[in-house]
């Protein structure tokens, strides 16, 4: 999977763009989280709000999160194994979280 991470470093509310295996454009993501399981690095993204279409969007409406390793700069896709874990420490990492609407 290819992304446009470039030697920085992630920080929440980054936007990164993804390419899939062929070097097709996925779509730009959010960071939403970052956190460390089992000594590595992880990263959380879903799918990039259109600012313009923001405001039409339900609030209520289910939101695609996609979990990553940080590996030398590239998202590496989770193994199976590792799905379990860090989605249940991503649900650590977010619990209590409030998101806030700016006005």
């Amino acid at each position: 999977m290819s992304n446009d991470l470039e030697n920085k470093d992630l920080e929440i509310g980054d936007i990164i763009s993804l390419d899939d295996e062929n070097g097709d454009l996925l779509g730009d993501f959010e960071v939403i989280a970052l956190f460390d399981l089992n000594n590595k690095q992880y990263v959380a993204l879903t799918n990039a709000l259109d600012e313009e279409n923001d405001e039409e969007e339900d609030v209520d409406e289910e939101v695609d999160i996609f979990v990553f390793q940080v590996d030398g700069g590239e998202l590496v896709p989770l193994e199976e194994t590792e799905e379990s874990e860090a989605y249940a420490k991503l649900n650590e990492v977010l619990e209590g979280i409030e998101l806030i609407e700016e006005k």
